[in-house]
């Protein structure tokens, strides 16, 4: 058996850690408001978040019939992935490094 990763980088994707117990429009709400937090807060620091509920939504028993609303919610997932990943690479770029001009 494979083992399930929980990192939202990894294409495995972690079921028990998806809030598929939500309505599908409690999640539409909660992802607007991460998008919305994001332009504060950052795309990277609610990345992960926003990729898990893009997740759940794109796995909802009650949206299973619509094909293309699910395809563009992995759509989704894999755009903000993407962002997360660019906050790991830019996070572990500013760690020791000296900002230009400062010597």
């Amino acid at each position: 058996m494979s083992s399930i990763h929980r990192s939202t980088s990894d294409s495995t994707l972690a079921l028990d850690s998806l809030p598929l117990h939500l309505p599908p429009e409690l999640l539409k709400a909660r992802l607007a408001g991460l998008i919305r937090a994001s332009a504060k807060q950052g795309a990277a620091a609610v990345a992960e978040t926003v990729v898990r509920h893009f997740q759940a939504l794109s796995l909802h028993p009650q949206l299973a019939a619509d094909l293309d609303e699910r395809a563009a919610y992995c759509r989704g997932a894999r755009h903000w992935r993407g962002l997360a990943a660019l906050g790991e690479v830019s996070a572990s770029h500013r760690v020791g490094s000296v900002p230009a001009g400062a010597v």
